[in-house]
C-alpha cells in the first residue's frame, strides 16, 4: 500500500467509478444489504449510499460531508479511520454511538480503500448496526461478573483464559494474579493426574459433569470443586462452571459418620450382651470354684487369674454398652464445675508432674442432669488421652462455659444441636492430630497408640456417654498445636438436689431359706446361678423361659417369694413374663437380669423394678436377693 498514491485533486476518477453501468450495478449489489454502504472521496465528502436512517435522503445525504452524520464525539475516531484508507490505503474502523429517545444505538464502521490503477481515489464505507451485538456482550460480561457459580475459560494448552471474580475470589486472588497460568499448577497433588485425564476428555468432545477436584487457595487451604465443562469446537478453548461443594462434603461426611457410629453402637450393644451371658457363666462357675472346698495353692492362682481376666472382660463390655447407649444412666442434678474441682485430686496422681492443670469455671454456670459416674469416665478418658500427647510435658486446661445454640448455628455446624448447654471443654498442649485422625478419633477400637497402650475404646466411650446424655461432642486439633475437645450437655436450671442413692448393704453374702424361681434360657448361666443361691440357703426354681417359668408358678403359687427374670428370652421374654405374673399372684417380688439394661425394656418393667446387670458377682445377686425378699 505504501507504493499508492491518492486522488486528491482528481475527482473525476471517482465520478466515473459511479457513473453509468457502474452504479447501477453497485446499487444491485448493495440496495438489498441490511448494512449502510457508501462511497466518500479525499475530501471526506458523501458520493454514495445504498439507504439511508429515516428522516434521511439519499439525494440529501449524498454530497454532505461525512462529518455531519457522525455524532461529535466519535469524529475523531471516524477522521484516523478515514485517512488510513485515504491516505495510506489500509482498513480501519470505529464505533458511533448514537444517543436517542430509544437508549443508545451502536454502529460500527468498517473503511476500505478504493483503488484505480494503483491510485487511491475513495473510500468504501460499510456501517453495520451493532447494537444487539453488544447488548449480548454486554449481558454476557455482566453475567460472567456477576455469577455466584465459578466460571473459567481455558485454553487447549491449560492455561487460564479468562475467570470471573466468583472463581478469583473463592481462591483468595486477585483475577490478575491467575491470568494466563496454568490451572493445574493450582490443584492438590493426587487431583492432578485425574483432571488432566478429564480434561483430554473434554477436548476430545465430552461434555463433563459433575467432575471433583480441590484447588488450593492462596492461604493454603483445599476446597473441593465440581465442574461442569465442554470444549468451544471454534476455538479450542474449554468453557467450564464450578461450584465449592466442600461444606456439602463435609455434611454428607458427618451424616455417614453418624450412621457408621449408629450402627457400630447397635453391633455393639448386641455383642455385649451375649459376652455378658458368657462371662456371667464363667465368673459365677469360678466362684462356685473357689467356694467348694480349699483348692490348691496352684489351682486358687490359676482361678484368681480366670477371675482377674474376666473382670477386665467384664469391664470392657461395660465400656461397650457405654458406647452403644445402652448403659442405664443414675440421673442426678451435677455442677460440673464442683466435679472437676473435687477430681482435680485424682488428674494430678494420674498425670505426670511434667503436665500442669489449670481448672477454669465459668461464670454462672448451670448444672447439667447427668450420671455422675460416667461424667467423671469422661473427665478421666480426656486426661488420658491429652497425656499421652504430652510425653514431653504441658498443660491441661478444663474450662466450662454456657452456650445458647440456634438453628442458624446448626446450619454452620452440622454436628450441633439446638438448646442451651453447659460447654466442658479439655485442651492440651500436645502433638495434636492429623485430619484422617480427627475424622476417626471417636470410632471404637481406633488408635494410634501401640498394643499395650490401650484398646482404643476411650474416646469412643466418651461418645457414647455423651450421646446418651442428649449431648454431642466435637474436637478441634491441629498437628502441632495440640487438641481441644468440647462437650455440650443440655443445661438443667433446676435447683440442686441432693443425692438420695441409698447406702449399699454391708453384709457381704447374705443368706436365707424362700423359695426363688429363676428363669433364664442360657443354661450356662442358670445352672451356676442356681448353685450359688442354693448354697446361700434357699430353694430354687428353674426354667428356660417365660411359658416355662408362668407354668411353675402356677403349681407353686403358694410357696414362690421371689422371682428371677432374665429380660430377653425366647418366645417371652422377662417383662411380658412379668405382666402376666403379676395378675397370678399380686405382690410377688421380682428381679430382672440381662447382658444389658435398655430403656426399651425398661419402660415396659416395673417403675421400682430392681434390674441386675451381668456379669454380677455372687455377693451382688445375694445382696439383692435378700433386699427384695426384706422389702
Amino acid at each position: 500500500m505504501g507504493a499508492m498514491s491518492n486522488s486528491r485533486g482528481r475527482p473525476d476518477l471517482l465520478d466515473q467509478w459511479l457513473s453509468g453501468e457502474g452504479l447501477a450495478t453497485l446499487d444491485r449489489v448493495t440496495g438489498g444489504s441490511p448494512d449502510v454502504l457508501g462511497v466518500i472521496d479525499s475530501d471526506y465528502v458523501v458520493r454514495y449510499v445504498n439507504w439511508t436512517a429515516p428522516g434521511l435522503t439519499r439525494e440529501g445525504v449524498i454530497g454532505q460531508s461525512t462529518f455531519n452524520l457522525i455524532p461529535p464525539g466519535d469524529q475523531a475516531n471516524a477522521r484516523d479511520a478515514f485517512d488510513e484508507a485515504l491516505r495510506h490505503g489500509r482498513r480501519a474502523k470505529f464505533e458511533m454511538f448514537f444517543h436517542g429517545d430509544y437508549g443508545v444505538l451502536v454502529w460500527v464502521v468498517r473503511v476500505g480503500p478504493i483503488v484505480h490503477d494503483g491510485t487511491v481515489i475513495g473510500a468504501f464505507t460499510i456501517s453495520t448496526d451493532a447494537t444487539e451485538q453488544r447488548r449480548d456482550t454486554l449481558d454476557r460480561d455482566r453475567f460472567f461478573s456477576l455469577s455466584l457459580d465459578m466460571l473459567v475459560v481455558a485454553t487447549p494448552d491449560g492455561h487460564l483464559r479468562r475467570v470471573n471474580p466468583a472463581f478469583s475470589s473463592a481462591l483468595g486472588y486477585e483475577p490478575a494474579e491467575l491470568g494466563s497460568r496454568p490451572f493445574l499448577r493450582f490443584l492438590h497433588p493426587d487431583d492432578v493426574a485425574p483432571t488432566e485425564a478429564a480434561f483430554a476428555q473434554v477436548l476430545a468432545g465430552a461434555v463433563f459433569y459433575d467432575f471433583e477436584n480441590r484447588y488450593r487457595r492462596k492461604d493454603g487451604e483445599y476446597r473441593t470443586f465440581s465442574w461442569r465443562a465442554r470444549v468451544d469446537p471454534l476455538t479450542g478453548d474449554v468453557y467450564a462452571v464450578a461450584r465449592d461443594v466442600t461444606d456439602h462434603r463435609t455434611i454428607e461426611a458427618q451424616l455417614r459418620h453418624a450412621q457408621k457410629m449408629e450402627a457400630v453402637g447397635q453391633l455393639a450393644g448386641g455383642i455385649a450382651h451375649d459376652f455378658n451371658n458368657l462371662m456371667q457363666a464363667v465368673l459365677a462357675n469360678v466362684e462356685l470354684a473357689q467356694l467348694s472346698g480349699a483348692p490348691t495353692p496352684a489351682v486358687a492362682e490359676h482361678l484368681h487369674e480366670i477371675e482377674g481376666a474376666g473382670r477386665r472382660a467384664a469391664e470392657l463390655t461395660k465400656q461397650l454398652l457405654v458406647f452403644s447407649r445402652r448403659q442405664p444412666l443414675r440421673r442426678a442434678r451435677i455442677d460440673l464445675d464442683e466435679l472437676l474441682s473435687g477430681m482435680t485430686k485424682l488428674l494430678r496422681r494420674l498425670l505426670p508432674e511434667s503436665i500442669a492443670i489449670e481448672h477454669n469455671p465459668g461464670r454462672v454456670t448451670p448444672g447439667v442432669n447427668g450420671d455422675r459416674t460416667q461424667l467423671e469416665q469422661v473427665i478421666v478418658n480426656f486426661a488420658v488421652n491429652a497425656r499421652d500427647a504430652m510425653e514431653a510435658g504441658g498443660k491441661l486446661t478444663l474450662e466450662t462455659s454456657t452456650i445458647a445454640i440456634d438453628e442458624r448455628d446448626c446450619e454452620l455446624h452440622p454436628w450441633a444441636k439446638p438448646g442451651r448447654f453447659v460447654c466442658l471443654s479439655v485442651t492440651d498442649t500436645g502433638v495434636g492430630m492429623t485430619p484422617a485422625v480427627r475424622e476417626r478419633v471417636f470410632d471404637p477400637f481406633f488408635t494410634t497408640k501401640d498394643a499395650h497402650r490401650g484398646t482404643g475404646l476411650g474416646l469412643a466411650t466418651v461418645y457414647g456417654i455423651v450421646q446418651q446424655h442428649g449431648g454431642f461432642v466435637h474436637v478441634y486439633s491441629e498437628v502441632g498445636h495440640g487438641t481441644t475437645f468440647r462437650v455440650y450437655l443440655p443445661a438443667d436450671e433446676r435447683a440442686s438436689k441432693a443425692d438420695s442413692s441409698a447406702t449399699a448393704d454391708v453384709d457381704s453374702r447374705p443368706a436365707g431359706n424362700e423359695t426363688i424361681l429363676i428363669a433364664e434360657d442360657e443354661e450356662s448361666v442358670r445352672r451356676p446361678v442356681i448353685q450359688l443361691l442354693e448354697g446361700a440357703g434357699y430353694k430354687t426354681l428353674a426354667a428356660r423361659n417365660g411359658r416355662e417359668a408362668i407354668a411353675l408358678l402356677d403349681r407353686h403359687l403358694d410357696d414362690v417369694d421371689l422371682i428371677i427374670l432374665d429380660v430377653v428370652m425366647p418366645e417371652l421374654g422377662g417383662p411380658e413374663t412379668w405382666l402376666l405374673m403379676r395378675e397370678m399372684r399380686p405382690g410377688l417380688r421380682v428381679i430382672f437380669a440381662t447382658g444389658y439394661a435398655d430403656e426399651r425394656y425398661r419402660e415396659h418393667l416395673p417403675p421400682d423394678a430392681e434390674v441386675l446387670a451381668k456379669p454380677f458377682r455372687a455377693e451382688e445377686l445375694l445382696r439383692l436377693v435378700r433386699r427384695r425378699l426384706d422389702a
